[in-house]
Formats: structure tokens, C-alpha cells, sequence
């Protein structure tokens, strides 16, 4: 007689290791890898074959933000600081003037072309869903191999990593406004949505400074305690933050960005072990979400979560970005790209389950409907992104080739000196120079240049291609010299 616990192991484990495995068939036919989850939590529900009865929308919601903080850390890691700087202000006028008005524009024509739902209940409904998911940007960019210009996928990541925020705070407030809570005033409202940025914003700074500082000074006795203290760290600043009435979700990015732009004791290991870790998390949430599903549901709200999601993505979303970056000095080729790479993922779902955990009226249909056009999303949006940058001619490379990327080697690293790997963007101005006429600093020297599945050894009159995935050895302080020769856009 097997017991419940191996029972419950062989099930998770045995769906777990057979989505990813299925993952890689689907994703040669440029389906999103998240998108296979979700349906195999959906396959494995209620009302699939699976028939495992789960409706527990608090711990859904509860493992969807243990999940999400992950992922924006992650992110915010690998943001390469010196290259998203220059496009801040662009990245944060996406995230809050395009959130804002994403949400505005899409309740607006959600209750003129469906009047059951009243105007607060649309701006709700257009609020969860007017975030980006990072959980899904990021993944369409690190498994897809397609290259895009560096300053765009930037813009693109750091929007996805910092309007969670803002999503979060329009749903709070249309979910107050919807329960008549009269103790909130406007002023009450703007003075929440301050708090929860400027507090957000302050803490994740801070915090991330006093990590990088713990991380550099203290002497742990086991190299595998550095892990666990990262690991740690991530929820407790998501709690603190909290606590003091900031957005956590803010607080981790910016904290991942502080603590990605140092350098800091294994942290070559600590990316792959966070990569690895975040990857279990969102497999976990995602299949957790399919299961919340009854997909039986989905024949009385097909229509109107097709229509609202055909609206967001060729309506709402491209209107707000081209709004929100008047007078931004960016190609119109480049905004209707932003404007198609705003996929819809985890943060909606989780949203999603704000309602119901409130005890709202249309919460359930309101769940199942952002459940529905996320899968539009993914399915729509994600699965044409290569092919709608070709068509928009803002690819640099063949998306077949194959290149080795930075992170998939150790950086070594002596006393005084880095072996630092670094990609050549494609509108470096050292692209088509040879080595000798690039000026690098006496202090450097170029070891080892991996172009496409080849390596070289280079010499002076090797000459530098976009794309390249250069190793440099030079001097701790002369670094960020070759650093920003290599970004210099020509």
C-alpha cells in the first residue's frame, strides 16, 4: 500500500520532469516553456485526467509571490547596470505612465463592450491584467535565440521587472473602491501609492547595499552557506519592505540590480544556483496556477477573454507605450516591438487571485477570465516575438546561430586582476576593427575570442565581430575601461 506522501512526490515529481521534458519539443515550435506548464497544471486539474482537486487560492497566491520575488531578483541581477542606466527614464515611463494608462484605456473598453461588468469592476479587470510578467519576458529572452539590440531588451526587462509595483497598487485601489471602503480618500490613495514606491525604492536600495556588505565581509565557515544566505535574503527583504508599507516587489528588483552591478564572493556560482532555483519556482507556480483551472469554465468565457485580450495587445498596450514615449528619441520600429513584447503571465494570475481572497462578487469569472487571456498572451505574443522582429527588421544575427553566452563559463579570478567574458553588442564602435586598433588599456590583454561554435586565439589583426564573446584579462581597475570601450555605440 503506498502511503500519501510518496503518492503526492510521485505524482508532482513525475509531472514535473514530463513538462520539462515535453518543453523542449514544443518550444522547437516556438511555443513559450511557460505556457507548457500551465497547460500540464490544467491537464493534471480538476477537470482534466489528472482529476487532483486543488482550489486553494490563498496558497496559489501565496506560492506565486514566493515565486515572482525570485524571478525579479533574478532579474535584477542580471540587468548589467551600465547598460540599462542610460535607459532609465525610458524604462520608467513604460512601467508607470504605460501601466497607468494600459489599465485606463482596456477598463474603458471592457465595460462599454461588456455593461454587466460596471466601470469599477473593468478598471479592476483592466488593472490586473496591465503589468507585464517578468517571470515571462525574461524567459522569452534568455530561451529564445534571437538578438536583439541591447539597449531594447533592456528597456524591455527592466519595464517588466518594475511595473509589478504599479499593477499592484491599481488593483488595490479599484478593489477598495469596488468594496465601498470609505475610510479611503483620494489623498489616502495617493499617499499609499508614494509610500509603496518611495519606501520600495529606499529599502531596496539599502538592503541591497547592506547584502552586498555582509556578502563581502563575513567569513562563513562552509562556501555553501553563501547560497543559503542569498537564498534567505530575498524574502526577508520582500517582508521588511512590506512591513514598512513599501512594494516589495519594487524592493527585490532594485536590490537584485545593486547587488548584480558589485562583485561579490561566488557569484558566478550563486547565478547558476539561482537560476537553477528560480526555474524550480516557477515550474511550481505555474503548474499551480493550471490547477486552480476549471477548464469547463472556459467555454462560457472564451468570447469575451479572446476579444479582451485581442484588445490589450493590439489596442491598449501599443496606445499607451506610443503615449507614454512621446518625444522619446526611439525608432517607431523599436516602440511597436515594446509594444508586442508585453506578454502577460504570473503577476496577472496572482493579481487574479486578490479578488476572490477579498470575497468580491465577479471574483472566480474575473480569475478565470485573466487566466484566459494570459494564455492568449503567451500563446499569441509569445510565440510570434522572433518572427515579428524580423518583420520589423531589428534583428542583428541569424536566430539559428548559436553563440556561447558569458554565463555559461566561470569567471577566474586573482588578486589584482579579473578574467572577465564579455559580449560585443552589435553597435559596438570596435565591431570590424582589429585587435591592434582597439585601445585597450596597457593593464589587459585578450585571451580567447568564441565567435558563433568556433574559438580563436587571437592576434593583432583579428578583427572584432558583433556578437563575439570576448575573455579579457586585466586589472581590477582598469576593467570598467574595457567595459565601456566594448559598449561604446558607434
Amino acid at each position: 500500500m503506498i502511503d500519501s506522501f510518496t503518492l503526492q512526490a510521485l505524482v508532482i515529481s513525475t509531472l514535473i520532469l514530463f513538462s520539462i521534458l515535453s518543453s523542449k519539443l514544443f518550444f522547437r515550435f516556438g511555443f513559450p516553456i511557460l505556457l507548457i506548464f500551465l497547460t500540464f497544471g490544467m491537464l493534471a486539474g480538476s477537470d482534466g485526467p489528472g482529476q487532483i482537486d486543488f482550489s486553494d487560492y490563498g496558497l496559489a497566491q501565496s506560492i506565486g509571490i514566493f515565486a515572482l520575488i525570485y524571478i525579479l531578483f533574478l532579474g535584477g541581477l542580471e540587468s548589467e547596470w551600465d547598460s540599462l542606466k542610460n535607459f532609465l527614464a525610458v524604462g520608467i515611463r513604460l512601467s508607470v505612465i504605460g501601466t497607468i494608462l494600459t489599465a485606463l484605456i482596456l477598463g474603458v473598453l471592457i465595460h462599454y463592450l461588456f455593461p454587466v461588468l460596471g466601470f469599477m469592476e473593468s478598471f479592476l479587470l483592466g488593472s490586473i491584467v496591465s503589468a507585464t510578467d517578468a517571470a515571462s519576458v525574461f524567459n522569452i529572452f534568455k530561451t529564445d535565440s534571437s538578438d536583439l539590440p541591447v539597449h531594447l531588451r533592456k528597456i524591455i526587462e527592466f519595464e517588466s521587472g518594475s511595473n509589478d509595483a504599479v499593477g499592484v497598487l491599481l488593483t488595490t485601489i479599484f478593489m477598495n473602491l469596488i468594496s465601498a471602503d470609505a475610510s479611503f480618500s483620494g489623498f489616502q490613495f495617493f499617499r499609499f501609492f508614494v509610500m509603496q514606491v518611495l519606501v520600495g525604492a529606499m529599502m531596496g536600495y539599502s538592503l541591497g547595499i547592506l547584502i552586498l556588505y555582509l556578502m563581502n565581509s563575513v567569513k562563513l565557515g562552509y562556501d555553501g552557506l553563501y547560497l543559503v544566505f542569498i537564498t534567505a535574503s530575498v524574502p526577508f527583504i520582500y517582508a521588511v519592505t512590506t512591513v514598512f508599507q513599501g512594494n516589495g516587489f519594487l524592493a527585490v528588483y532594485i536590490a537584485g540590480i545593486i547587488v548584480g552591478r558589485n562583485k561579490f564572493i561566488h557569484k558566478k556560482s550563486i547565478f547558476r544556483f539561482l537560476n537553477g532555483y528560480v526555474w524550480i519556482l516557477q515550474i511550481g507556480m505555474f503548474l499551480c496556477f493550471g490547477l486552480l483551472v476549471y477548464p469547463s469554465r472556459m467555454a462560457n468565457i472564451w468570447v469575451p477573454g479572446l476579444l479582451i485580450g485581442v484588445l490589450l495587445i493590439l489596442f491598449a498596450r501599443p496606445v499607451a507605450v506610443f503615449i507614454s514615449l512621446l518625444r522619446v528619441k526611439l525608432p517607431v520600429k523599436e516602440k511597436l516591438f515594446i509594444s508586442w513584447v508585453g506578454l502577460r503571465g504570473a503577476s496577472p494570475i496572482i493579481l487574479a487571485t486578490f479578488p476572490i481572497a477579498q470575497g468580491l462578487v465577479w471574483g472566480d469569472l474575473l480569475f478565470h477570465i485573466v487566466f484566459f487571456v494570459v494564455l492568449v498572451s503567451l500563446l499569441i505574443q509569445g510565440s510570434l516575438i522572433p518572427k515579428v522582429a524580423q518583420w520589423l527588421g531589428i534583428l542583428k544575427k541569424d536566430p539559428d546561430r548559436k553563440i556561447y553566452h558569458p554565463t555559461d563559463f566561470d569567471n577566474i579570478e586573482f588578486p589584482g586582476m579579473t578574467l572577465q567574458e564579455l559580449i560585443v553588442p552589435y553597435n559596438s564602435s570596435i565591431v570590424d576593427k582589429a585587435l591592434f586598433e582597439i585601445k585597450l588599456p596597457e593593464q589587459s590583454h585578450i585571451l580567447l575570442i568564441a565567435r558563433g561554435e568556433q574559438f580563436l586565439i587571437p592576434s593583432g589583426n583579428t578583427q572584432v565581430k558583433g556578437g563575439d564573446v570576448v575573455w579579457v584579462l586585466a586589472k581590477d581597475d582598469v576593467m570598467p575601461i574595457i567595459g565601456r570601450t566594448f559598449m561604446a555605440v558607434a
